[in-house]
């Protein structure tokens, strides 16, 4: 076995591993695994801007500094959503070619997206960022699968939670099956960042003098980035897969600094080089447009969420909230639910459980900043929803006050010597574990504006 093959098979070897992990991370028995999206790029961006954090800084800029060292190995070492469209691609017998550089599509889609962001509305992250996706597929495929198997505790999934969550697993497989790498050269925003990154990197793949054309690393190469005719590749658009490193039979495809007989194709000229601007700046401009409009109508909900402890308010949450369903894998009491048609991000539901007292996992776990990180003594004392008492059904039996981690409501006796359940709003959290061991149904947590401190 050549060298070149060695290497390959190691990356391959490397990419399945952070495969599983980035599964089994959406499990509650593996949470811990959670802190390998640490590194993810997208979630890093969306959580500088949410909240900054020095230690999120370095790993962007990391990931940031060694694709302009060495290219795009984010795309299929790290990136789960890059790793598994490499996977799905087996089942494809197509051979690569060369496909239409999109470059006026990527970079329009991603200032549209990163301006959206940079204003406070991550509504294109929801839609598009790589992490997200893989999220979703994660949380509605695998994580099922894993409780049906181990039998954990889950909770229901509903035909609209299923339909939103399948959506881009069945639009990722066409895709692949399509043009292999198409969403990672041609739509992704966090790839068109790298790509910028990469493009003008020091370290690049490229053809030397010993090619044959022989076509097999043409035929092999899933980003479409070979140009055979003209021995040279694009190192933007280039995802570091080393196929063709592999199934070059001259081992031609080496790594090197850029010479003068291997510089890029792009055309440089003025008249491209303002159609571009124009492209970017109309992209931020209209991003910029919908974070200030908020498309208020669209992100309403049509009844008051009961928000993860850490969220603050409706708005906030919803402009930071990507909907990667990691805080749902890793709730333990499984209250924290997908979006549906009737919520547009995630929210908590008592209907079978409550938020766990001595919990804060959906703080530890959320990788953008949306729930903020807070401490479980902070979480202890964070309001999320105010108990609804109905008198007509309470018979004052007391369970709810002994359940109620807060102590917010007690027994007492009235004038007339009779027990009457007492309920104090300063201290109560919202936590439903009153409505959940209310035998009458006679306690219902209700959401509020905004999440705030109790006493």
């Amino acid at each position: 076995m050549s060298k070149n093959k060695t290497i390959y098979r190691l990356r391959l070897s490397l990419s399945a591993i952070a495969l599983i992990i980035s599964f089994l991370a959406f499990t509650a028995t593996f949470s811990f695994f959670t802190k390998f999206f640490a590194i993810q790029l997208g979630p890093g961006i969306a959580s500088l801007v949410a909240s900054f954090s020095i230690t999120v800084l370095i790993s962007v800029l990391a990931i940031l500094i060694f694709t302009f060292l060495f290219g795009r190995f984010y795309c299929s070492l790290i990136c789960p959503l890059g790793i598994l469209q490499n996977f799905i691609g087996f089942l494809s017998f197509k051979n690569s070619k060369n496909y239409k550089n999109m470059a006026k599509t990527r970079y329009t889609i991603a200032a549209l997206v990163f301006g959206a962001l940079f204003c406070g509305w991550a509504v294109g992250f929801k839609i598009l960022d790589p992490y997200t996706n893989f999220g979703l597929i994660a949380s509605s495929i695998f994580t099922p699968l894993y409780n049906l198997i181990t039998k954990t505790q889950n909770y229901d999934f509903t035909i609209p939670t299923l339909i939103i969550s399948l959506i881009p697993f069945v639009i990722l497989i066409l895709l692949v099956l399509f043009k292999r790498r198409f969403f990672c050269t041609a739509i992704c925003p966090v790839g068109t960042l790298l790509g910028l990154f990469a493009k003008y990197g020091v370290f690049r793949l490229n053809i030397g003098e010993k090619c044959v054309t022989c076509g097999a690393c043409f035929r092999n190469c899933p980003s479409g980035s070979i140009n055979l005719k003209d021995k040279k590749i694009n190192n933007e658009l280039c995802i570091r897969c080393l196929k063709c490193v592999a199934v070059c039979p001259k081992q031609a495809i080496s790594f090197g600094t850029e010479n003068k007989k291997q510089a890029s194709t792009f055309n440089r000229s003025r008249r491209n080089f303002i159609l571009g601007s124009v492209f970017v700046f109309g992209g931020i401009a209209t991003g910029v447009g919908s974070a200030i409009i908020r498309g208020k109508n669209f992100l309403k909900d049509k009844i008051r969420a009961i928000l993860p402890p850490g969220a603050d308010d409706y708005s906030r949450f919803s402009s930071k909230c990507t909907s990667c369903q990691l805080c749902v894998a890793v709730c333990p009491n499984k209250v924290i639910h997908p979006r549906d048609f009737n919520h547009s991000t995630i929210y908590m539901d008592y209907s079978k459980n409550y938020c766990k007292y001595d919990c804060n996992a959906c703080s530890s776990a959320c990788p953008t900043g949306a729930i903020k990180k807070i401490s479980l003594e902070e979480k202890q004392h964070t309001r999320i929803g105010l108990a609804k008492i109905n008198r007509d059904l309470c018979i004052n039996c007391g369970i709810c006050a002994f359940k109620c981690p807060a102590k917010a409501l007690s027994i007492e006796e009235d004038s007339n010597g009779d027990r009457m359940l007492k309920y104090n709003a300063a201290v109560c959290i919202g936590c439903g574990a009153c409505q959940v061991s209310c035998p009458h149904k006679a306690i219902e947590i209700v959401g509020i504006v905004e999440q705030s401190k109790t006493f």
